[in-house]
């Protein structure tokens, strides 16, 4: 057991627990719990982030996206991806309390007025389970009755978590059973420009390790790539995006913790998070925790819950209900309903901030007026290290249609 783990999870939990149950799964739906931790000097640990999620938009519904709703609906919306985002969100508010000669809990000037992290700052990561893709893909031991002696085979899938337990149903005798090998496995495909694909082959056979991959969507594919690969691009670039690149240096991530109760393998976490990137990409800190959710995906619940809970240690507005994409009952009357993490209102917030900033060099302001897309590529030294690292070790990563980037306030 590690303690710093449960503390992490623990925390994350109660946090959950204390909302409100509007976006919550009912009795028969599970879902993916995910959040951002802040521990500062003295080592005190405080929720910064916490999200619900499993859906994804698939390529055709965010390509049709109305003009109205470019930048403003969520094209993944897995757990793990808006923890970031409420996390950006929480970013922004920490850098507006700076800015108005207000205490942040993150940021300091410098004698220059440059923004830095303060010393000690660190943040963590948490999910209830092993992040889709590549983490997800480890050995599982599936026992398998004897014909010969019990005909005909009886076929019981034991994890080690069933092995560990005392449930005396699930122990066979090697006497009346052979062991055969299999994997867990994972919806994400991979993707279409990978040189090695999947074999699909029964067993240890189905999955090849290491590629980058997609979200699955319901019968429409993904643009999305998974939630390991965004992981590793994060643990090289930082949590930061473009946007914040130009007030603030990288910012990594200390360590990510699995909730307990999930599949887990240490050495498919490192995998999927830096191992098959090279020996030069920082590692990570992995966990598991015994501290474990209650809307774990199981035998009691089936279907995945439709909606998504956004929470972040803001100073208004802090819980935001999605689904699909948007925030919950937004329409196209009322398009000014607009979740606060999308990227159209993530933009806005951006604006605010480098308006009241005057740290940063003229030549780095954005000019006005200008979509999206164009304004991220302004952050030179992010695009640069973004674009070196798809040469290098991300080459099949492949780029969403501007089209979804393609908008202006």
């Amino acid at each position: 057991m590690n303690s710093f783990a449960d503390k992490v999870a623990k925390l994350c939990l109660q946090k959950y627990n204390s909302l409100k149950k509007t976006g919550k799964p009912t009795s028969n739906e599970w879902t993916v719990l995910s959040g951002i931790v802040l521990e500062n000097i003295n080592g005190t640990l405080s929720v910064v982030s916490l999200t619900t999620g499993t859906k994804c938009l698939g390529g055709s519904d965010l390509l049709n996206t109305e003009i109205w709703e470019r930048g403003s609906r969520l094209s993944d919306s897995h757990a793990e991806i808006l923890a970031r985002r409420a996390f950006l969100r929480y970013l922004y508010d920490q850098l507006d309390l700076l800015l108005n000669d207000q205490k942040s809990d993150v940021f300091a000037l410098d004698s220059t007025d440059k923004i830095g992290i303060k010393p000690g700052i660190l943040f963590h990561f948490f999910s209830t389970q092993t992040p889709c893709g590549d983490c997800s893909i480890f050995p599982k031991e599936a026992k398998v009755l004897d014909e010969e002696i019990n005909p005909p085979a009886k076929i019981r899938k034991i994890s080690a978590l069933s092995e560990a337990s005392n449930d005396s149903s699930l122990i066979t005798t090697k006497k009346n059973c052979r062991i055969i090998s299999d994997i867990y496995r994972t919806g994400a495909k991979c993707v279409s420009t990978e040189e090695r694909q999947d074999l699909l082959e029964p067993g240890i056979n189905y999955h090849v390790l290491g590629s980058l991959r997609t979200k699955p969507g319901r019968g429409d594919p993904t643009l999305s790539l998974s939630c390991s690969d965004k992981l590793a691009k994060w643990n090289i670039l930082g949590v930061q995006g473009s946007f914040l690149s130009l007030l603030i240096a990288p910012l990594r991530l200390e360590s990510i913790t699995i909730g307990g109760g999930s599949p887990f393998s240490q050495e498919a976490m490192e995998r999927g998070l830096y191992k098959r990137f090279g020996n030069d990409v920082a590692r990570l800190k992995i966990f598991q925790a015994t501290e474990s959710f209650i809307h774990l995906k199981g035998t009691l619940r089936t279907q995945p819950c439709p909606t998504s809970i956004i929470w972040c240690s803001v100073r208004n507005r802090e819980l935001e209900v999605a689904v699909e994409g948007r925030k919950q009952g937004a329409t196209k009357k009322r398009k000014g309903n607009l979740l606060l993490i999308s990227r159209r209102e993530l933009l806005r917030i951006f604006l605010r901030i480098i308006e009241k900033y005057k740290g940063i060099d003229s030549e780095q302001r954005h000019p006005k007026k200008i979509g999206y897309y164009q304004f991220k590529q302004w952050s030179n030294l992010y695009q640069e290290a973004w674009k070196q690292l798809r040469l290098k070790k991300f080459h099949a990563w492949p780029t969403k249609p501007l089209e979804s980037q393609d908008f202006i306030l």
